[in-house]
């Protein structure tokens, strides 16, 4: 058999907004909004350059079931340009965008073959001769809990056999279960290259056969950080070969910073600005949220009102988009702690104590209950965001009463 070469892309996620990095300048908003966008030409640029012979797009094409005009239309014209270079296109729809969703009916390039809800061995041939078959399915509906992988199964010994699948590995917890597999499922099946869609996270499972999710191809929020894109890959009777090629343009980092490097706010807003200068920035877009750990007594400093907001906007000034590049702090974690020692606060008796107590016994639904009334208020909640981490939440309050008591007294936490 002849190597084949194709490119293998998944979740799409076309007019996902992004969210995450509050009042961006407009500049900035407006480049990330079409991000996504860009890395999908980015793409078909690569496919077209590397003269593969297809591309896969393992589900979630776009983000809801109601597929808006202009991401149809965008998809619409990359996969002309790939039929338009010689370059067939297999594409399925995930559980975002199923097949029960309401879109406008367009009319696709004949090199692109989208899936239907039962599973499919599509050929690919070439000058007449047969050389690998496509196998996957798309989503009827958003919930598909049944394993998907016992329909998967060879159709001929003489060529490549490449299965996608949009699913979640079994015992991976973090997103839905939809189509779950194991992997000793898929090596039964003896195929050549399982091309996997759903999991956000780039991840390549096994190698023989490579079994590879590519990840999205844009991030859209902070815990979507770094390279976005998709694979290159080469099977041949010898070996098969892959690499992975970032195609975003606007990436999310989390780096951290040692407080307890530093004396003064003024050593910390020097250290931020040496971070967001280094050479691993100077290009493409990039969404920094600065993640402060350590010891020192500056971590009672910035749970002050303001003092962390401040540092944002002193390091976000004077950071606009310029020629496609930008580079924007979008917020400060807190994970340092206080330069005093909680424990032995714990063995003091009296009000200090009574409110470690308290924190240590504080259950979620008692701030759920606390802050309800702030939540349902008509024009409070349109000012709030959303509470990621309530425990963090808790811990700051804590650390805040703490400060007052402890470091304004002089040390006295009797």
């Amino acid at each position: 058999m002849r190597p084949i070469s194709f490119l293998h892309c998944a979740d799409l996620h076309l007019d996902r907004p992004f969210s995450g990095a509050n009042r961006l300048p407009n500049s900035i908003h407006e480049f990330v909004r079409d991000s996504a966008y860009r890395s999908l030409r980015r793409i078909v640029d690569l496919a077209i350059s590397n003269k593969v012979d297809f591309v896969l797009f393992a589900g979630d094409l776009f983000d809801t079931s109601y597929r808006s005009l202009k991401a149809q239309m965008t998809l619409l014209i990359e996969l002309q340009r790939l039929h338009n270079a010689g370059i067939h296109s297999y594409l399925s729809h995930g559980n975002h965008d199923a097949l029960n969703g309401e879109w406008v009916s367009l009319t696709w390039p004949e090199s692109s073959y989208f899936f239907p809800s039962n599973v499919e061995a599509i050929p690919f041939e070439q000058d007449g001769k047969r050389l690998a078959y496509i196998h996957a399915f798309s989503y009827p509906s958003r919930h598909v809990n049944e394993k998907m992988v016992d329909r998967y199964s060879r159709v001929e010994e003489d060529v490549y056999q490449i299965g996608m699948l949009h699913g979640n590995l079994e015992g991976q917890t973090e997103h839905s279960s939809y189509a779950p597999f194991s992997l000793s499922e898929l090596v039964e099946k003896d195929f050549d290259y399982w091309a996997l869609g759903h999991i956000h996270k780039r991840a390549h499972l096994l190698e023989e056969p490579p079994v590879i999710y590519p990840g999205n191809i844009q991030g859209a929020h902070r815990k979507e950080t770094g390279a976005k894109g998709c694979y290159l890959v080469t099977l041949s009777e010898a070996s098969p070969s892959t690499s992975f090629h970032q195609t975003s343009d606007v990436t999310w980092h989390r780096p951290t910073i040692d407080l307890g490097a530093f004396e003064t706010m003024q050593d910390l807003l020097n250290a931020c600005e040496d971070l967001l200068n280094q050479d691993l920035f100077a290009s493409g877009g990039h969404l920094i949220e600065i993640e402060l750990t350590g010891i020192s007594h500056l971590h009672t400093q910035l749970l002050q009102e303001d003092q962390l907001e401040d540092l944002l906007l002193a390091l976000q000034l004077n950071r606009e988009l310029e020629d496609n590049h930008f580079v924007w702090p979008y917020k400060f974690s807190l994970k340092s702690k206080p330069a005093w020692d909680r424990q032995v606060l714990e063995q003091q008796e009296g009000f200090i104590k009574d409110i470690l107590v308290t924190s240590d016994d504080y259950k979620e639904n008692d701030l759920q209950e606390a802050l309800a009334p702030l939540f349902e208020h008509r024009r409070a909640r349109k000012a709030l965001e959303t509470i990621d981490d309530q425990d963090q939440l808790v811990k700051e309050a804590e650390e805040l009463l703490l400060s007052y008591l402890v470091e304004n007294n002089g040390g006295d936490i009797k």
